[in-house]
C-alpha cells in the first residue's frame, strides 16, 4: 500500500514539472511600442512591469521595447504623464507580429494659480522667491504634525523642578530641539534614499543590461555612483551613464573570462 501511494506521488510530481517545464518553454518575448493616445507621439522611457513573472522593461527613446508574455500574465504600464495602465494578457500578443501598439492617455496636472511677477533687479528676484508661500510636502507635513505632539506632550508635563539646561542636563526645549533634528535628519535621508531608487535601483540596472541574479549587484558596484551624483542628475542621464558603463563593463570582463 505504501509503496502504491509513493508511486502515485511520484507520478504527480512528474507531472507538475512536465506542466512547468512546458509552460517556461511556452514563454514568448512579445514586442511593444508606447504611444500618446492623443497625438500618436511615442511615449519614451515607459516603465512596464510584467507583475505575473517579474519581469520588467523600460521604453526607448522611440516608445519600444520587449518582455516575456504568456497567457495570464498582467502588464503595468506607467510614465510620467500620462495615467497608468494594465493589460491583461488572454492569448492577443504573439510573437510573430512586429510590435503591438500601447495607446497611454496623457494626464493633466490642474494649477490653483498661476502668478507671473516682474522683479527690475536680482535682489528684488530673491527676496520675492524668499517671500513665496510654498505648500508643504507630505514629508514635511508629517515633520509638523509630530513637532505639534511632542510639543503638546512637553507642555503636558511638569518640567518646573526639572533642571535647566544650563545645569549640566539638557531637557526640556532642548531635549525637543534635538529629537526634532533626529527626525528631520531621518526624514530628509529617507526622502534622498526613495529619490535615489526611482533613478537608480537593482530592477532598473537589469532591464537596461539584461544583468540578473549577483551580477546585477556586482556590476552597481563597479559603477560606484556617489548618492550626490544619483540626486542631481537626471533619470536620462543616468541611464546613458549605466550603459556605457556597461560597455567598458563586458570589455573589463571577457578577458577574465578567458583565463
Amino acid at each position: 500500500m505504501k509503496t502504491l501511494s509513493f508511486q502515485i506521488v511520484l507520478a504527480l510530481l512528474l507531472v507538475a514539472l512536465n506542466i512547468k517545464a512546458e509552460a517556461q518553454d511556452s514563454v514568448k518575448v512579445v514586442n511593444f511600442r508606447a504611444v500618446n493616445a492623443v497625438s500618436g507621439v511615442p511615449v519614451e522611457m515607459a516603465h512596464v512591469i510584467n507583475k505575473t513573472q517579474r519581469k520588467v522593461a523600460i521604453a526607448d527613446m522611440l516608445g519600444y521595447f520587449q518582455i516575456p508574455l504568456i497567457i495570464g500574465d498582467t502588464l503595468s504600464i506607467t510614465s510620467l504623464g500620462y495615467y497608468n495602465q494594465m493589460l491583461f494578457s488572454w492569448g492577443q500578443f504573439s510573437n510573430d507580429s512586429a510590435f503591438y501598439t500601447i495607446k497611454l492617455k496623457p494626464k493633466s496636472y490642474p494649477l490653483k494659480e498661476l502668478k507671473i511677477s516682474w522683479f527690475s533687479n536680482y535682489n528684488k528676484f530673491l527676496r520675492g522667491v524668499s517671500e513665496l508661500q510654498i505648500p508643504l510636502t507630505k514629508d514635511e507635513e508629517r515633520v509638523v504634525r509630530i513637532t505639534e505632539y511632542f510639543n503638546r506632550s512637553i507642555r503636558k508635563l511638569n518640567l518646573i523642578d526639572l533642571p535647566g539646561a544650563t545645569s549640566g542636563i539638557a531637557f526640556g526645549k532642548d531635549w525637543l530641539a534635538k529629537q526634532n533634528e533626529k527626525l528631520n535628519e531621518k526624514l530628509e535621508k529617507e526622502s534622498q534614499r526613495r529619490a535615489i531608487e526611482r533613478k537608480y535601483s537593482a530592477g532598473i540596472v537589469s532591464a537596461l543590461t539584461g544583468l540578473t541574479g549577483n551580477e546585477v549587484h556586482w556590476f552597481m558596484e563597479y559603477c560606484a555612483f556617489t548618492d550626490e551624483y544619483l540626486l542631481k542628475t537626471s533619470d536620462y542621464d543616468i541611464r546613458t551613464k549605466i550603459l556605457d558603463k556597461f560597455k567598458i563593463y563586458n570589455v573589463d570582463k571577457t578577458p577574465k573570462e578567458k583565463k
